[in-house]
């Protein structure tokens, strides 16, 4: 899977907001906000990168040392989020 090219990780008042820009034409424009670990992976990952939900547990274990086990819960939790939002093309 891969994180959707059209959206972008911004700072806007001290928040990292992911903004997607809706069609031309069209208000359709939606702004999630991220803490700053979801706002991390989502930089980790950004681009071409093609990734699995054990590549996200295992980048969370080594940045925070947390057990394999909570990684992967928090990966399987940060992706769906993603994935509800359409920001993830698979």
């Amino acid at each position: 899977m891969k994180l959707k090219k059209s959206a972008v990780l911004k700072d806007i008042a001290g928040e990292k907001v992911v903004i997607i820009q809706g069609k031309t034409g069209v208000d359709m424009t939606k702004i999630i906000s991220f803490n700053p670990v979801a706002a991390w992976l989502w930089s980790e990952f950004f681009g071409d990168t093609d990734f699995s939900e054990a590549d996200v547990a295992q980048k969370i274990v080594r940045q925070y040392g947390l057990e394999q086990s909570r990684a992967e819960e928090d990966a399987a939790k940060w992706l769906a989020q993603l994935k509800d939002a359409k920001l993830i093309e698979e």
